[in-house]
């Protein structure tokens, strides 16, 4: 019966196209009792303009806002003539659209105090920390400090300059050298010496590089905030009070007096990828960084103009040590105390140079993404995937003895698979959690026989052959207190302070493992599991969750390094959840995929630059749709994206995890859902399927609420979010919907 609807609406599809226009296909939306009964699918709401969507750009043109330093030093390089200003070390640069790049900013601006103008032009600015106080006083360096000293040395394509700062005396080296389009900066860690009382607290590059005065120049500032976003140069405004910084990969975890962690949260989304960029006149000039070493310990800075007396800048600081409150009773009582060691990195930024159309946020990603040299996978469907969670046993805590709950077999979920096979849906990835006695919350992080209550080998067998690939949930960084498998005395980790890091909840209480406990507990698990009928393993926290082990002395790179050796050594296909850039080489699936920016009030858009710089290389796929408010929207959002849908099913109801770890899902039974999970995916198969595989090669707003999406494979995806129909020429787009061309066609 369905297969004879998809072939009437596939009939009709083809018919509509012809209709508007040669090439173009559209989704239909038939009266099938499918879909009438989804209000928040079928509903056509205004659209709430907002910077969590992407918006029309001024094409102005974008003209040099400053000339050359006075008396420069001139270096040859294969970039062409580099123009240094030895008491800075600012330099210039021409591209090949005569445009000056400049690391510093234009001086003859009026009105602007020496002090700024100063701090604006050196290449670097230290903080330090004063050790003969015992309030660790900050201090604050730039180049023009009295007394400092710089040892410039010209080197093939570039300069070396040895820095000994005036009042603190501490030293460094920093390298600078120019490409055929792009710049590497430096900081060798071997080459800092800080051998007095002052110690290195972080280290500002560039800061000033590309800074532009008010809304003098058209363009704008791109943050790798969430999955994108962007600031537009704008006029100062005084109720912007705070800049904006956050640190890369997340706020370090390992400096606070919190007891329970699951409240030391960031202020909306985090940044994946160490990179940042700035754009002066939309397709004309752009300047991409990428942070390529030393990005465990660095942060991102946006200063606004009420800051910066009048400028928006943008650039990374690292950081090398921190202060933090020690406890010293039982009673609550600390001291503050600095970090005794530094954090060891070699700072290196690559500044690649971008022109014309590549003068954007899309040319940033894709500058990226060759970077990282992704492979491409392929797909032996022409459906797109669907993400299926399925929760077999869950624990919670009764009056006398603990309650068990099993919410799916495999049976049932074989059944849950078959049925959607059925209605046409023959692509599902299915992922099952609570395998175990312990359930899902409290099994971590012991993963070892599976438990019977939930069917035989044979039904589990059944269950892979019936799903296109099957994966075992689990996690190995958090140990819960209801489980086993490792010693709460020798294997916890700890923050500087010596305290544990605690997730509380109300049913259990998780710890952070040592490394050499997480690696002996993940392999031997990995190795009995790998004998089951699974196709891969789903695996927690690791993706997102960086921590410093400092009773062993362990620290975040080599944190990075154990999670990209212990995925390595894994045969079968893994995917990992809300996954930082270090790990997407690692990784088959891509899980809960951020799909918005922070959406500060100081952001202007939000844009897919993650999706862009991943596709065609990982499968995407969104958080569960089961909590849609507005499905339509967000279904919209996947297409724009390039992003798989994804369930979480339970053949009872989900008011059976109430008081459970698992409470916040509200919505669960298939039999609920069902009609939403056809619904839903249906309407995104219509558009991703067209691109399986593909990269995408260019992404532009129409107008604001129309986005065009342009693969590798020549089709093209139109993306309508208002609430009436678009026109343009032969292009007909309707209300919340979409349109797919083949410009081949």
């Amino acid at each position: 019966m369905f297969k004879n609807i998809i072939f009437k609406r596939l009939i009709i599809l083809i018919l509509i196209s012809f209709s508007i226009t040669f090439g173009v296909y559209a989704f239909l939306e038939e009266e099938t009792g499918q879909l009438d009964s989804i209000p928040n699918f079928d509903e056509i709401i205004p659209l709430v303009d907002s910077n969590k969507y992407s918006h029309l750009k001024s094409d102005a043109l974008a003209t040099n806002q400053q000339g050359f330093f006075d008396e420069p030093i001139e270096i040859l390089t294969v970039y062409g003539t580099v123009y240094l200003d030895p008491e800075s070390l600012a330099f210039q640069v021409v591209n090949n659209n005569g445009y000056i790049w400049s690391s510093t900013i234009n001086e003859n601006v009026p009105g602007l105090p020496n002090t700024f103008k100063r701090r604006a032009r050196s290449a670097i600015i230290l903080e330090s920390f004063n050790t003969g106080v015992t309030s660790f006083a900050l201090t604050e360096e730039n180049l023009y400090e009295s007394n400092t000293e710089i040892e410039l040395t010209l080197i093939t394509n570039g300069f070396h300059a040895l820095i000994t700062f005036g009042r603190s005396g501490i030293q460094m080296g920093l390298y600078v050298t120019f490409g055929l389009d792009s710049i590497h900066v430096e900081i060798p860690y071997e080459e800092i010496n800080e051998s007095g009382v002052f110690k290195i607290s972080s280290i500002k590059v560039y800061p000033y590089f590309g800074a532009v005065l008010e809304n003098q120049i058209p363009g704008y500032v791109f943050l790798p905030d969430g999955i994108g976003a962007l600031v537009d140069y704008k006029l100062t405004d005084p109720l912007i009070s705070t800049n904006y910084q956050k640190e890369v990969y997340d706020r370090n975890i390992g400096y606070n007096l919190v007891s329970n962690m699951n409240t030391f949260l960031s202020g909306g989304t985090r940044i994946y990828a160490p990179v940042f960029g700035f754009v002066h006149g939309i397709n004309q000039n752009a300047v991409f960084a990428n942070i390529t070493s030393g990005s465990e310990y660095a942060m991102i800075n946006l200063y606004f103009p009420a800051r910066t007396r009048g400028f928006t800048t943008v650039f990374s600081e690292f950081v090398y040590r921190k202060t933090y409150r020690q406890p010293i009773d039982k009673v609550g009582n600390t001291i503050s105390l600095l970090q005794s060691f530094s954090n060891q990195m070699d700072i290196k930024i690559e500044y690649t140079l971008l022109e014309n159309e590549d003068a954007n946020y899309v040319g940033m990603a894709k500058t990226y993404r060759d970077y990282l040299d992704l492979e491409s996978y392929e797909s032996q469907y022409d459906s797109i995937p669907l993400r299926l969670d399925a929760i077999g046993i869950e624990k919670n805590k009764g009056l006398l003895f603990n309650q068990t709950t099993v919410m799916t077999t495999f049976s049932e979920f074989r059944d849950i698979t078959l049925d959607l096979n059925s209605h046409g849906i023959d692509y599902i990835i299915g992922n099952f959690s609570g395998f175990t006695k312990r359930g899902v919350t409290w099994s971590a992080p012991q993963y070892e026989n599976i438990s019977r209550r939930l069917g035989s080998k044979n039904d589990l067998e059944s269950l892979q052959e019936a799903l296109s690939s099957l994966y075992f949930v689990t996690e190995y960084l958090k140990a819960s207190n209801q489980s086993s498998g490792y010693n709460q005395y020798f294997d916890l980790a700890k923050k500087i302070n010596d305290q544990l890091y605690t997730y509380l909840s109300g049913t259990d209480t998780k710890y952070l493992l040592e490394y050499h406990a997480v690696q002996s507990i993940m392999n031997k698990s990995i190795a009995k599991l790998s004998d089951e009928p699974i196709d891969g393993f789903a695996i927690e926290s690791m993706g997102s969750l960086l921590y410093d082990d400092f009773s062993n002395k362990k620290y975040l790179p080599e944190a990075i390094l154990m999670y990209q050796e212990l995925l390595s050594n894994i045969e079968k296909d893994i995917a990992l959840y809300d996954v930082n850039s270090y790990l997407w080489k690692s990784m088959d699936l891509y899980y809960d995929f951020p799909m918005y920016s922070s959406q500060y009030i100081t952001f202007d858009d939000t844009v897919p630059f993650l999706s862009i710089v991943l596709s065609g290389s990982v499968q995407l796929f969104g958080p569960h749709a089961n909590f849609y408010p507005y499905a339509r929207d967000e279904l919209l959002r996947l297409i724009d994206f390039g992003v798989y849908p994804s369930f979480v099913v339970t053949q009872k109801s989900s008011k059976e995890l109430q008081e459970t770890g698992l409470e916040a899902i509200y919505s669960s039974k298939y039999d609920d859902i069902k009609k939403s999970i056809l619904a839903y995916y249906d309407f995104v198969d219509g558009a991703l399927s067209s691109v399986i595989g593909q990269r995408i090669v260019d992404r532009q707003v129409i107008t604001n609420g129309v986005i065009q999406i342009t693969y590798e494979n020549d089709i093209v995806i139109y993306v309508n979010y208002r609430e009436t129909p678009f026109t343009q020429g032969s292009l007909i787009i309707g209300a919340k919907n979409y349109v797919i061309k083949d410009l081949n066609a």
